[in-house]
């Protein structure tokens, strides 16, 4: 890495890169967990084709509390103490998750920590904001990105392994899972007591004092924000509802993938695990730094039509799987998921990138975690709906069906972004 640390800045930068490393080692070792958590509900847990849709339906809603999370600990007289009690609720959820042997409490425990985690999802973009230059922004991010990912790739792969040989095997990966999370909590913490941002929060809340006021601004005003931040800045609404096609295309496959995996390819827990994990992430680490480049520090819109138009392959080919034959040639399921999971992380290597970068460059300088909030709200609003659109496609028409649609739905979203961004270099 080529960063000059010789002001101020730059050690700043340093010191925020690794304590970013750090918060994503760890993060990696939990998401390999948490990245099978619907395949261990229909495999280990017994859980049927609706319970798959509502625990994706929470995870996915859980997005709507973002705005709140970005209020409160915006507010908050130390925005380190905030992160640290909510962050560490949340993982509290995968700790508690073994203690009773059921699908509706498994359910309940993973909805439980996705709204926690939720709340603070936002909160990252403070520091990528003002402790990172501009300049190296997407390149630091993307490394970072890149250590998360190698460790999820390897854990993820050695815990499908496991799993095949003992299915109850999670109930100890999950609090190990949690405790993994709360360390990544408190490097975020820590990233953000150096952020150089204007935060005023021990000038707005009196420690002794929560008033009904206080709670009504909580609840109200991050709504009105939302409302506001649209209304003022056109680019960026369209912009969000290119992105919200794309996310309704990836919403309406996450209740069906594991049924189509388990139910109809019936793989075992280490095809999907290394398809999930090993091949997915392996086009992450590859791509991640080079999507980073792409990226870069400009107008985002083109750089998500070519990424959008990239993953309508990934339903499209992980269908044909079911036929296990591609191009008149004979080939084994197995390797049909693993080509479309190695695409599907080609293009989620810039979605990645895309998803937690790209509002910056649309938000004023005082505004970042606001619209990052607004950004990772809508994630919440396409979870009330989407999955739950992709199961009824599934149970009244067949199952292929939601991959079409969802083909479909990343077309349009990448031609959206295309004419966007045409009309942005015309003005």
């Amino acid at each position: 890495m080529d960063i000059n640390l010789t002001d101020n800045t730059s050690a700043l930068e340093k010191k925020t890169f690794i304590l970013h490393i750090i918060s994503q080692f760890f993060n990696g070792i939990s998401l390999a967990v948490v990245i099978l958590q619907d395949i261990i509900l229909k495999k280990s847990l017994g859980g049927s084709d609706f319970q798959v849709m509502i625990l994706v339906f929470l995870a996915s809603s859980a997005f709507l509390v973002s705005i709140y999370g970005s209020e409160i600990v915006n507010r908050s007289a130390s925005r380190f103490r905030t992160i640290i009690m909510i962050g560490f609720s949340a993982k509290s959820f995968l700790i508690m998750l073994p203690f009773i042997d059921s699908p509706v409490f498994y359910i309940f425990c993973i909805a439980g920590g996705a709204y926690m985690d939720s709340m603070l999802l936002s909160i990252w973009n403070i520091a990528f904001k003002h402790n990172y230059t501009e300049q190296n922004r997407s390149r630091l991010f993307s490394y970072a990105s890149t250590v998360q990912t190698i460790l999820l790739l390897v854990t993820s792969t050695i815990i499908g392994y496991f799993l095949d040989i003992n299915n109850e095997l999670y109930k100890n990966l999950f609090p190990f899972a949690g405790i993994c999370g709360m360390v990544m909590y408190y490097n975020l913490a820590k990233m953000i007591s150096l952020s150089m941002d204007d935060y005023k929060g021990k000038n707005k809340i009196k420690k002794s004092t929560v008033s009904l006021k206080l709670i009504k601004d909580i609840i109200i005003l991050p709504v009105r924000s939302l409302l506001r931040i649209f209304a003022d800045n056109k680019p960026f609404l369209r912009f969000e509802i290119f992105f919200f096609l794309y996310g309704m295309a990836f919403m309406v496959l996450t209740p069906v993938v594991p049924v189509f995996l388990v139910d109809d390819l019936r793989l075992s827990y280490s095809p999907i695990s290394i398809a999930k994990g090993f091949v997915f992430h392996s086009a992450l680490i590859i791509f991640i730094p080079l999507m980073g480049r792409f990226h870069g520090r400009g107008n985002p819109t083109k750089f998500c039509g070519f990424v959008f138009l990239t993953l309508a392959l990934y339903p499209l080919i992980l269908v044909s799987a079911k036929h296990s034959i591609l191009l008149d040639f004979p080939i084994n399921k197995q390797y049909v998921v693993f080509i479309s999971h190695f695409i599907f992380g080609v293009a989620m290597s810039g979605v990645s990138i895309a998803w937690a970068l790209s509002s910056i460059y649309y938000a004023p300088v005082n505004e970042v975690s606001n619209y990052q909030a607004a950004h990772i709200t809508l994630t919440g609003v396409r979870g009330i709906f989407s999955p739950a659109l992709g199961y009824i496609v599934m149970k009244i028409f067949a199952i292929q069906y939601t991959f079409y649609l969802s083909a479909f739905l990343f077309i349009l979203s990448g031609i959206f972004m295309f004419l966007e961004s045409k009309k942005l270099h015309k003005n």
